[in-house]
C-alpha cells in the first residue's frame, strides 16, 4: 500500500504534467493557420488562394483553432449554405465564400505575424454573410481584368441580347441579333422559338458563358473574392495588384508602371 506522501507527490507530478501540456496547447491555439500546400482539387486551389495566405476569421469571428477545428467549422449541414472566410495576403485582407472545408495543408503562423494580423482585423469590417456575393476575377498577362458575379441574374432569361451588350460579349451578341433578324424574316413562329431557346440557353449558362468568353480572350482565373459590390471587388484586386486594369472600372485608373508592385501570380 502506498503512503499518503507518495500518493500526494504522484498526483502533484501528474497535475504538473497536465498543466504544462495544457499551456502548450493554449499557446499554440493562440496563433493563426497559414496555407503551406494546395491540393490540385482542393477548394483552396479553386478559390485561387496561395501558399502563405493566413486564415483570419470564419463568419466574422477570429479563428485560433487547428486544422481539424477549421475543417469542422467549415463542414456545413445545409448543402446550399456558405461560410465566409477572411483571408490575409500580405497586407491585404479579403473574404471568400466556401461550401465546405478548403483542403490543403496548414501550419501555424509566427506569433508576431499572427498578432499583427489580429490587430489589423480589429478595424476590418465584416457584414452579415447574406450581404456578400461571390465574384470571379479573370486576368490577362497585361493585367487587364474581367470581374463578374458568380450569382446568376434574371436579365438573360428575358433579354439575352441586352445581357450580352451589358457585358460586352460582342461576338455572341451579333450572332444572336443576326439569328433573330433571319428568323423573323422567315416566320414569326420561328423567331419566337429561337428567342425562347436563347433565353433558356443564356439564362442557365450565363456564368459559364462569362468564363468561356474570358478564356476566349486569353483571360485566366486569377482571384475569387466575396464582396458586397463589384466596386469593392475591384478595390480588393487593386490592393493586391495596384497595376491591374478593368474593362468596367469603378476604382479609377491603375497605378503607373514605375509604382511599387506586389508580387502576383498568373
Amino acid at each position: 500500500m502506498q503512503s499518503p506522501e507518495y500518493v500526494g507527490e504522484q498526483l502533484t507530478d501528474e497535475m504538473r504534467t497536465v498543466n504544462v501540456e495544457a499551456s502548450k496547447s493554449s499557446a499554440r491555439a493562440a496563433s493563426l493557420l497559414r496555407l503551406n500546400g494546395l491540393g490540385s482539387r482542393s477548394r483552396a486551389n479553386g478559390l485561387r488562394l496561395k501558399n502563405g495566405d493566413v486564415i483570419v476569421a470564419v463568419n466574422g469571428q477570429i479563428f485560433n483553432g487547428n486544422e481539424n477545428d477549421l475543417n469542422e467549422a467549415l463542414t456545413l449541414e445545409d448543402v446550399e449554405a456558405r461560410a465566409l472566410v477572411t483571408i490575409s495576403r500580405g497586407t491585404v485582407m479579403f473574404d471568400v465564400l466556401t461550401a465546405g472545408p478548403l483542403g490543403g495543408d496548414y501550419e501555424f503562423a509566427e506569433p508576431e505575424l499572427a498578432n499583427d494580423i489580429t490587430q489589423a482585423f480589429q478595424t476590418y469590417q465584416v457584414d452579415a454573410i447574406d450581404r456578400y456575393e461571390p465574384f470571379e476575377v479573370m486576368r490577362k498577362i497585361n493585367r487587364e481584368c474581367l470581374v463578374f458575379s458568380a450569382i446568376p441574374t434574371q436579365l438573360p432569361y428575358v433579354f439575352p441580347a441586352v445581357w450580352l451588350l451589358q457585358n460586352r460579349i460582342w461576338e455572341p451578341m451579333f450572332a444572336v441579333i443576326a439569328a433573330y433578324a433571319l428568323a423573323i424574316v422567315v416566320h414569326p413562329l420561328l423567331f419566337a422559338l429561337i428567342y425562347v431557346l436563347t433565353c433558356v440557353y443564356f439564362g442557365r449558362g450565363q456564368v459559364g458563358i462569362l468564363r468561356s468568353y474570358g478564356l476566349f480572350h486569353e483571360h485566366t482565373l486569377w482571384l475569387c473574392v466575396a464582396a458586397r459590390s463589384i466596386e469593392q471587388a475591384q478595390a480588393i484586386c487593386r490592393q493586391i495588384d495596384p497595376r491591374c486594369n478593368f474593362r468596367f472600372s469603378h476604382v479609377g485608373p491603375p497605378a503607373p508602371p514605375e509604382a511599387d508592385e506586389d508580387e502576383v501570380s498568373d
